[in-house]
């Protein structure tokens, strides 16, 4: 259980330091009151643009612009118009929470929840000594070439639809984060 208190305290710090997604705090908060889960990593779901030097050059991606809730088309173009070179993307990621939970049985009960509320790619990620790590992820995911070598090669058109598809997608994944919310409320009300 060391590891739960240490990961536990990790996130209070984190939440002091304003490094929580401000919408997901309550269900993370919620999950943690759980003495069988504790979750270790977090995002509610974002927008995103993004420029990379080459494809899967993660360790130096420049964030141009990032919105944990719906984006103005403005905003967007703010960001893009900061890209010089490599590849420009604009990406909606779903929302995604890592759980470690006591035992298979409270990992399988979890997941339930999480596919019920239609986080469709939740799945065990690692069993060990801690217990059985689970990510919660849903389907949610968008992730749209803009440019390629400091040359947009979209219109502004182009930009506006692609802005309003990112925002339905990510108002649709909060949804699912609600439901989520619910949910395990019910169940804390219903194991009490």
């Amino acid at each position: 259980m060391q590891q739960r208190k240490e990961a536990l305290k990790k996130y209070e710090n984190a939440k002091k330091e304003g490094k929580v997604d401000k919408d997901i705090i309550n269900l993370l908060d919620l999950i943690n009151s759980f003495s069988h889960f504790y979750t270790t990593s977090s995002c509610s779901g974002r927008i995103v643009v993004i420029s990379i030097p080459e494809i899967g050059d993660k360790k130096n991606a420049v964030f141009l612009g990032k919105w944990h809730s719906m984006v103005d088309v403005e905003d967007v173009r703010n960001a893009i118009e900061k890209y010089e070179n490599g590849y420009l993307f604009l990406l909606m990621q779903s929302p995604i929470i890592h759980v470690v939970c006591e035992d298979l049985n409270h990992a399988k009960s979890l997941m339930q929840i999480a596919l019920e509320c239609g986080f469709k790619y939740t799945s065990i990620k690692k069993i060990d000594k801690r217990g059985v790590l689970i990510e919660i992820l849903s389907t949610e995911n968008l992730h749209i070439p803009l440019g390629i070598d400091g040359r947009i090669i979209v219109d502004g058109k182009d930009i506006e639809f692609f802005v309003e598809m990112a925002n339905k997608m990510l108002l649709r994944s909060k949804r699912k984060l609600n439901c989520l919310e619910r949910k395990i409320s019910y169940l804390l009300l219903s194991s009490s």
